[in-house]
């Protein structure tokens, strides 16, 4: 084979490669565009003609506190028996305008050991007995949270938190 013939074969090869590589590549990396996502060429960028802004702001942030359950509680409490008074420590703070109420379930039985009334934003309990009387031991338990309008107290959702029960005699 003479010397330009080798030349241009490996010229080819290179070309072949890059190809290859390029091809590669852009298979590799390249992302289609999801099926059904169609965007209409009709809709224009903002808020809608005729809309207060700071009226629609008010609107999402009481929806926004709407959505937020804010409260404090003692994921460990201790209790000195079965009848005794423990540290639940479960707050309903002052900036969560809304009224809470709190039930502790014992996770293996689903068993309610713990119910309170209405806490009004910035109250809290700091200690408490149980509703039923435990046996010494650490029990798995969840403190569900239920959120009710301050005004009308409509109900609107709830929320939990995992905490260990302690009894120590």
């Amino acid at each position: 084979m003479s010397m330009g013939k080798r030349h241009a074969i490996s010229a080819i090869g290179i070309l072949l490669l890059i190809a290859i590589t390029a091809a590669a590549c852009y298979f590799i990396f390249h992302k289609p565009a999801e099926p059904g996502l169609l965007y209409d060429d009709n809709a224009s960028t903002g808020i809608l003609p005729g809309i207060d802004i700071d009226q629609r702001r008010k609107e999402l942030q009481e929806m926004l506190d709407d959505s937020m359950i804010a409260f404090t509680i003692n994921t460990s409490p201790v209790f000195l028996n079965g009848t005794a008074k423990g540290n639940l420590l479960i707050e309903n703070p002052g900036n969560n305008a809304k009224l809470l109420k709190v039930s502790i379930q014992i996770n293996d039985t689903g068993e309610e050991i713990y119910a309170s009334n209405y806490l009004k934003p910035g109250t809290y309990i700091e200690s408490a007995k149980l509703d039923k009387v435990l046996a010494k031991g650490a029990y798995d338990a969840t403190a569900y949270f239920s959120a009710y309008r301050e005004d009308t107290g409509e109900y609107i959702g709830q929320t939990g938190a995992q905490i260990t029960i302690t009894v120590q005699n």
